[in-house]
């Protein structure tokens, strides 16, 4: 597998949610956020990103680090593995930490 093929692009940040049914998370509550993607020109197309993350209830979008991971073999969470995986399949992928940052 080349490296265009194989590689994901894990976006750190920040975002607020802003859905009032969004289940475990509360409106207005921030989380952390990991958007991983294989889209290797995820600068040139982070408004794009930032709506598929806006669509899934969350605003206020803000990436603070981004990592390129080539081989899933690096990764020990569970719940990112299972991310770097749909991610290849889907071309994105957004996972939200449970725990807030902040509350309101």
């Amino acid at each position: 597998m080349n490296k265009s093929e194989s590689t994901v692009y894990v976006l750190s940040g920040y975002a607020k949610c802003s859905a009032t049914q969004k289940g475990k998370y509360k409106h207005g509550n921030k989380h952390s956020i990991g958007l991983l993607t294989t889209d290797e020109n995820y600068q040139d197309n982070i408004n794009q990103l930032k709506t598929f993350i806006k669509d899934l209830g969350w605003e206020s979008i803000m990436f603070c680090m981004v990592e390129e991971v080539d081989d899933i073999n690096t990764l020990s969470n569970e719940v990112l593995v299972s991310s770097f995986l749909r991610a290849q399949k889907n071309g994105q992928s957004l996972v939200v930490n449970d725990h807030p940052i902040t509350v309101h």
